[in-house]
Order: structure tokens, then sequence, then C-alpha cells
């Protein structure tokens, strides 16, 4: 682990998705997507809710999209790639919102359909990843975000 909470620039938002699920399957990780979800397979995937839960919260209240969190694990992994990959858009008419936890720490999120000043890996996510994602050209780049500034010393 690293630290580190980057921002990150994405070219190919599917495969980065896909590349943070798989860094980040665990039995202690959730995932949370937020959009137009109604008709998807996500649905059917053994563990799904539509509560919010611990740092997992709606990111749209208005209008209100659908919300689902599941459990992020090698074994529902292949079911939520399966019904993501070509089959769900990222965007208004698909997936909105995405949110990943890992042992209840965010671990990374992507808000406004992947948009540019909305992507953010947190210390759960190697800066070495990141590295390999450049070069496979799924991610233009990242930047290391400045840590909040403490009212404290100021």
């Amino acid at each position: 682990m690293n630290g580190g909470v980057y921002s990150l620039y994405t070219r190919d938002r599917h495969g980065l998705l896909n590349a943070m699920m798989s860094a980040l399957a665990s039995d202690t990780t959730k995932i949370s997507f937020e959009g137009t979800l109604s008709h998807t397979d996500l649905l059917r995937i053994a563990g799904v809710t539509h509560d919010e839960s611990g740092v997992l919260r709606r990111a749209t209240l208005a209008p209100q999209r659908d919300f689902i969190v599941l459990p992020l694990s090698e074994q529902t992994l292949p079911a939520i790639m399966k019904a993501i990959d070509s089959k769900i858009a990222i965007g208004e008419e698909g997936i909105v919102h995405v949110q990943i936890v890992k042992d209840s720490d965010m671990a990374f999120a992507a808000h406004d359909s992947f948009d540019k000043e909305c992507v953010v890996a947190y210390p759960a996510v190697p800066s070495a990843l990141l590295d390999e994602l450049t070069q496979a050209k799924v991610l233009r780049g990242y930047r290391q975000m400045a840590p909040p500034i403490s009212r404290q010393s100021v």
C-alpha cells in the first residue's frame, strides 16, 4: 500500500472499473453502483442490497437513481464483471457513480460517469497498479492529491 490519494484521468472507463474490481476484490470489500440499473443482471447477484451503509452512500439525491451494494469477492467478481461488460453503459443510461470500500475504508470512487475531476484512488490502490494502467492506456495519467488542510494548523 502506498498511503496516497490520487486523482485519476480515465481513458477506458470499463477497463478501469474492471481493473479496480479485480485488484480490490476480497472478503472484506463491497461495491456500490448508482444509476439506471433496474434492467441489469446486477440485481440477480447474491448478496445485493439497496441499503446505504458505512461510507457507501448515494451520491445523487434528486433525481433519485437506482442504488445497489454488492459484496466484491473472488466469488462474486465474475458475475459482476459479466453483468457490466458490454451490457451496461457508463453514463446517464447506466452506471453514473461507483464506489468500492475495502476493510471499511473507501478504496476507489468514480462519480459523474467517470468525470475527469471525479475519479479517485485511495491508499488501498498501489501506485504500481496506476503505473501499469497508464502504460496500458487505461489511464491517461494520475496525480497525487494534496492532503486536506487541518483546522488545527491554520
